[in-house]
């Protein structure tokens, strides 16, 4: 179901009017009921796996402490859900470049399997003591953010739910955010981008290939930032207005002046996700970071599609921040004085946003091309043949 519809609409509005008119005590219990109303209407698959998800991660983690035995299980069993259905869902044809369906089978598959896997790990740390059943419920059947995340922390959530009542600024906050969200899927993203930008791509000569190509690649970048951040608006204020604040998900990616700081802006709950859970593990085992990077960047890969394109477009963005910390160091011992003029770091500041997003724009040709032999002729035909 697109965020944009009728059918969301009205399921918003009806959620929040029932939540506030709902004795406190009961309203985890409504929540969790509307959420398991809407995945049985609109995906029965994803209704039940959540359901099973929710039953089997809370008894496999349960107790005082959580043995190693326990939480490599448990992983393996959610993971291997996930990675089924991806596999599955590849291998009959499916786009995960297409973002409605990459999140419609099953509905938020992605997102509640990583919030589970979450919940496992923090167990096994001892950071979150175990929690009732109906709280565990709750923070995964959690209707927000259960189509297109952000993937929520459990220990901010059970704060926060705690302490719910009414706000009237943060309603007016979540209003906001949505009204944000529906601008930059409907007007910036489909009518702007898609809309007059391919009017204007269309009607350029069939012989200026090179141009037509840059600016679909330019489109193709645009459209994927304002459908996500606008859904994310929506997921954002939505939560807001139940009295639940939820991580940011982007923050200005397309403004950052390297890749490294692109990747604090852009997806950030799954970026962080895989920062706590990949990263730092891999890191500690091998003390390499650069290992920690690329297997972090593999995961995220992993995680949008399984399949090589993914998996080297993931890589494609480790490696870029490989190259870039290793040019840091370069810089920090080869700098001229006058790097440190104004001027010049306004230039360079600049020139750095306009590299960074070329070198993000330029890699979603990768898992947009059906192969390799096509991304490397795009390639070719942008970077060379107006030469």
């Amino acid at each position: 179901m697109y965020f944009i519809s009728l059918e969301w609409f009205v399921t918003m509005v009806a959620t929040v009017s029932f939540y506030w008119l709902c004795p406190g005590k009961w309203r985890q219990w409504l929540l969790i009921g509307i959420t398991a109303v809407f995945l049985t209407v609109f995906s029965p698959v994803s209704a039940v796996l959540l359901s099973g998800f929710a039953v089997i991660t809370y008894l496999l983690v349960r107790g005082e402490k959580v043995s190693a035995f326990r939480l490599i299980v448990s992983l393996l069993l959610v993971l291997a859900i996930l990675a089924y259905y991806k596999i599955s869902f590849f291998n009959a044809g499916g786009k995960a470049g297409d973002v409605i369906e990459n999140v419609a089978i099953p509905l938020g598959l992605s997102y509640y399997s990583f919030r589970c896997a979450h919940f496992i790990f923090e167990r096994y740390r001892g950071t979150v003591a175990q929690p009732s059943f109906k709280n565990f419920l709750s923070y995964l059947f959690f209707l927000p953010t259960i189509v297109v995340g952000p993937i929520n922390r459990i220990g901010e959530y059970f704060d926060q739910m705690s302490q719910v009542k009414w706000n009237a600024e943060r309603l007016s906050e979540g209003l906001e955010r949505i009204l944000f969200g529906y601008v930059k899927i409907a007007v910036l993203g489909n009518y702007l981008v898609t809309a007059k930008l391919g009017a204007l791509i269309a009607n350029i000569p069939p012989d200026n290939a090179a141009l037509i190509l840059y600016l679909e690649i330019i489109q193709d970048g645009l459209t994927l930032y304002f459908l996500f951040a606008g859904f994310s608006d929506i997921a954002i204020g939505f939560s807001l207005l139940l009295g639940i604040r939820v991580m940011e998900n982007f923050n200005w990616p397309y403004i950052r002046k390297n890749i490294s700081d692109f990747w604090k802006g852009w997806h950030i709950s799954l970026s962080s996700w895989c920062r706590d859970y990949v990263y730092f593990p891999v890191l500690g085992v091998t003390r390499n970071p650069y290992m920690a990077t690329l297997a972090s960047f593999s995961v995220i890969g992993l995680w949008h599609e399984i399949s090589f394109r993914y998996i080297t477009w993931g890589l494609y963005h480790g490696v870029g921040i490989i190259v870039w910390r290793r040019f840091q160091g370069f810089k920090r011992r080869f700098s001229p004085v006058w790097a440190d003029l104004p001027v010049v770091r306004g230039l360079m500041a600049g020139i750095s946003i306009l590299v960074t997003l070329h070198f993000v724009f330029f890699g979603l040709v990768i898992v947009n091309q059906p192969d390799f032999q096509s991304v490397f002729q795009v390639y070719k035909t942008v970077l060379f043949d107006w030469i």
